[in-house]
């Protein structure tokens, strides 16, 4: 007789016990599944577990919601809904595509054929990039990042699949599982996914809004930055790390000089804190001091002005998703002179691999001459710039390219904001990224705004920062009506975490030429609709 249980399969089998008991817990008795049929032995099928479900429910609602209207077509469905909610930049084609499909037709070294695709990449590559890939982004991260003033070192680079894939493993290194990340409000919404999802770390918002409605009620302070990170230890949970976003997303500024370096000196204060400065899109500034905007200021640049090293508590992540219109192509890169935490972010990157024919674009278009037929297309189209006029062995491709994405950008800015001026839409003046800060308030119906008093009820969980019933109900009321009357999916503020209801991110390079003009029309069409407050 066989037996049954997992002592005496233990002695029967010779094994330890933990072994039996998993030999007997796979051994299942008929299973009800859902549909109520009783499945035989060998059909059954473990549930979903506990963390595989519970990561979608990480992802904000309006990535569904982007992929669930039906979308507008100029032919097809004028009336649809105009995606403004995704921080995609689709004005850019005609200028990469043609660059692509020539760097993939591009003669190989050996001279045998066309193409891109050289013997060796075949074979397995060093895990944290190929040495050309990542010497191209130490370039232009040194050119864009920091302006030539700090030299950035191809071997303290990790090239990953993605932003969001060497910023995951980086907390993977400096975290345990439970701990937290302090992040100044409101946030890239998908933060709390690439955070939480597998690295299991406690995003930590950070409340920062003070009083009126421009760039320096959201700069975050020592003494925001003090309350948040005293009132997680007062919930059992140690800080690990401050997050900042600069160029930020969503309120599309960047950080003056002296914010960046108190945040980091705050950082300094304590024991074992890291800063991590996002600057993924940091060759999207197209408005600086001539328009009242802080210059963009890397923190690579504030260490080269102090005269030290970024040393092992400070980290930058980049990627070509957002300055080079990207996304799809899935390149990240993680700047850290940590040597500590380098061979475990090697290794981690096993599973954020970048394929060696990305890198091998990705080489290219860093560090390729601009051709005299790209300068020529541009032609008087660079603003007055020099770039237009010199010979195209002075400029990278790249350099190129980026001049003239922020160049679109400040176009886009100037006919959006012109527009919501006239029709009295309040919105945070910009100058970097692809969005811009709506304040719709004045459409949202009135609801009681609870106020918290006292650094004792500092709210820092996700679940404290979550809007409250009341006002989460009344902004996504608003949310449904832009997109049902006006055609307009914006990204709502609840799910950046925003401290007050009513306020959207417009992503204005979302949408290709004609169909912004569309958008410019719904706008008017909002600011002519009634307010319910004043």
């Amino acid at each position: 007789r066989k037996p049954t249980s997992p002592k005496h399969v233990a002695m029967w089998r010779r094994v330890p016990l933990r072994h039996a008991c998993r030999a007997v817990s796979t051994r299942r008795a008929p299973v009800r599944q859902k549909s109520g049929v009783v499945a035989s032995r060998g059909d059954y099928s473990p549930p979903v577990s506990r963390r595989g479900a519970a990561a979608p429910l990480m992802l904000p609602t309006y990535l569904a919601d982007a992929r669930g209207v039906e979308r507008f077509d100029s032919i097809s469905k004028p009336d649809g809904v105009l995606q403004l909610s995704v921080a995609e930049n689709q004005m850019l084609t005609d200028l990469l595509v043609p660059k692509l499909r020539a760097i993939s037709a591009a003669p190989l070294a050996d001279g045998e054929a066309a193409g891109l695709f050289e013997a060796p990449m075949i074979y397995y590559q060093q895990t944290h990039g190929m040495p050309g890939c990542r010497a191209a982004v130490a370039g232009h991260l040194t050119r864009v990042l920091s302006g030539g003033e700090y030299a950035f070192d191809p071997d303290r680079l990790i090239i990953g699949a993605g932003c969001n894939a060497v910023l995951e493993n980086l907390i993977f290194t400096i975290a345990d599982a439970g701990e937290g990340v302090l992040v100044p409000r409101p946030y890239y919404a998908a933060f709390e996914f690439d955070l939480a999802a597998r690295a299991d770390v406690q995003v930590l918002p950070v409340s920062i809004k003070r009083g009126g409605f421009e760039a320096a009620s959201y700069y975050p302070t020592p003494e925001s930055l003090e309350a948040a990170y005293w009132s997680a230890f007062s919930r059992g949970i140690t800080p690990r790390a401050l997050l900042l976003s600069s160029p930020n997303n969503p309120l599309g500024f960047c950080y003056p000089e002296e914010v960046v370096r108190a945040c980091w000196e705050w950082c300094e204060s304590k024991d074992n804190l890291h800063l991590i400065s996002d600057e993924i899109y940091a060759g999207s500034v197209f408005r600086e001091t001539p328009e009242g905007q802080p210059p963009w200021t890397s923190l690579a640049s504030v260490a080269a002005r102090l005269e030290r090293s970024l040393g092992d508590r400070a980290h930058i992540v980049w990627a070509l998703s957002k300055d080079f219109a990207l996304s799809g192509m899935r390149v990240g890169a993680l700047y850290t002179e940590n040597d500590a935490i380098r061979t475990p972010l090697q290794k981690l990157n096993d599973l954020a691999q970048v394929s060696s024919s990305a890198q091998a674009i990705v080489e290219r278009l860093l560090s390729d001459p601009a051709e005299a037929s790209t300068l020529a297309m541009l032609g008087d189209g660079t603003g007055g710039s020099s770039v237009g006029s010199t010979r195209s062995h002075s400029y990278t491709w790249a350099q190129v390219m980026q001049h003239e994405n922020c160049r679109r950008l400040n176009n886009r800015y100037e006919k959006l904001t012109a527009v919501l001026d006239a029709a009295r839409i309040p919105y945070l003046p910009a100058g970097a990224g692809l969005f811009l800060w709506l304040d719709l308030r004045a459409w949202l119906e009135p609801t009681h705004v609870p106020i918290r008093n006292g650094d004792s009820d500092v709210p820092i969980t996700i679940a404290e920062a979550t809007m409250d019933a009341a006002n989460a109900q009344a902004e996504r009321a608003l949310y449904l009506r832009l997109i049902h009357d006006f055609g307009l999916l914006l990204t709502p503020g609840a799910s950046m975490r925003t401290e007050a209801a009513g306020f959207f991110r417009c992503v204005f390079s979302a949408a290709d030429d004609h169909a912004f003009e569309v958008a410019l029309q719904r706008f008017v069409k909002l600011g002519s609709s009634p307010r319910i407050a004043t």
